[in-house]
C-alpha cells in the first residue's frame, strides 16, 4: 500500500507533522511510516546526556506510545515505524526510497533533534535529497480538516512545468482547487509570453482533469515575496514549489528562493525536485 513518511524525534514539531500526515493519509487512503534516526550521539542530539542503550530504549518506548495513541486516528491505513542510524537527511532519503513513499511530511523550525536540521542550509539538503515530494509544516500551523486550496507558481523555466502533474494528482486525491500564480520577475515581453504560455498549458490540464482553478499574473523581481504575499491573500492551504540542487541560468525558481519560502512561510510548503 502507498505510504507517507514522517520524521519523528518526539519534539512538538515532529508530532504535529505526524498529525498533519494522518489528516492527509485519511483522505488519500494510505499508510504512514514514522522514521526515527539514531544520530550516533552527535553533540546536538536530544539524547546526548544519556548512554547509547538508555536513549535507544527510551526512543523505542516513545515510539510505542505514539503508535498506541495515533493508530486509532488513521482510519484508512496502518501506522508503521522504522529505526535507522546515521545522518537524518540521508536516512530519510534512503527510507523513502526503500518504502517507495509518495510523500514525506516533516516539521520545521524547532529547538531540538530533527527540527534543528531545518535551520539554515540543512533544510535545503533534506528537501533536495529526498526521492519524492516533501511537505514541511510549522508546529504552530492549525491543521485543517481539508486542503482546499493549493497555490502553484508558474515561471518561465522549463522545470516549472515538471511539478504540474504531481500537483494535479495530489489535488485530485485531496479534492483541492488550484490557484495558479504566473510570475515574471522581469519587464521583458518575451519572458512574459513564456509565462503566459505555461499558464495556459496548466489551465488546459486542470480543465482536462476537472480541477477548479484560478489564475493571477504578477510582475515582481522578488519571487519569494510574490508567492508568500499571494498565499496569504488567497488563504491557501499549501504552497507548491520546485527546488533546485544547484542554481541554473535556465531556472528562475533557484535554490535560494526555495529555501526562503520554506523558512518564511507560515503555511505548509510542498517541495518538488526537478528531474534532470
Amino acid at each position: 500500500m502507498k505510504n507517507i513518511l514522517v520524521g519523528i524525534d518526539f519534539s512538538k514539531g515532529s508530532i504535529h507533522a505526524l498529525e498533519y500526515a494522518i489528516k492527509l493519509a485519511n483522505i488519500i487512503r494510505c499508510d504512514i511510516i514514522m522514521l526515527w534516526v539514531d544520530k550516533q550521539l552527535e553533540p546536538d542530539s536530544i539524547y546526548s546526556n544519556s548512554d547509547q542503550h538508555d536513549y535507544k530504549e527510551e526512543a523505542s518506548q516513545n515510539i510505542a506510545e505514539i503508535v498506541e495513541t495515533y493508530s486509532p486516528l488513521l482510519a484508512n491505513g496502518q501506522l508503521h515505524y522504522k529505526l535507522r542510524r546515521g545522518k537524518v537527511f540521508t536516512e530519510i532519503a534512503v527510507q523513502a526510497k526503500l518504502s517507495k513513499s509518495i510523500l514525506i511530511v516533516t516539521g520545521t523550525h524547532g529547538g531540538s533533534g530533527f527540527e534543528e536540521l531545518w535551520i539554515g542550509s540543512n533544510a535545503f539538503r533534506v528537501v533536495t535529497s529526498a526521492p519524492c515530494p516533501v511537505i514541511t509544516i510549522r508546529s504552530n500551523y492549525p491543521i485543517p480538516t481539508q486542503v482546499k486550496h493549493i497555490l502553484m507558481s508558474i515561471t518561465t523555466s522549463s522545470e516549472t512545468m515538471q511539478k504540474v502533474p504531481i500537483i494535479i494528482e495530489l489535488a485530485k486525491a485531496l479534492g483541492s482547487e488550484i490557484f495558479i500564480l504566473g510570475v515574471n520577475p522581469t519587464s521583458l515581453q518575451s519572458l512574459q509570453k513564456k509565462v503566459d504560455d505555461n499558464v495556459r498549458k496548466v489551465e488546459a490540464l486542470l480543465l482536462e482533469n476537472n480541477i477548479p482553478g484560478t489564475v493571477e499574473m504578477v510582475k515582481n523581481m522578488d519571487i519569494t515575496s510574490a508567492i508568500l504575499a499571494c498565499a496569504e491573500r488567497v488563504e491557501t492551504d499549501l504552497i507548491a514549489i520546485m527546488t533546485e540542487l544547484e542554481p541554473s541560468e535556465s531556472s528562475l525558481m533557484m535554490g535560494p528562493h526555495a529555501q526562503q519560502i520554506i523558512s518564511q512561510s507560515s503555511m505548509p510548503v510542498l517541495s518538488i525536485q526537478p528531474q534532470k
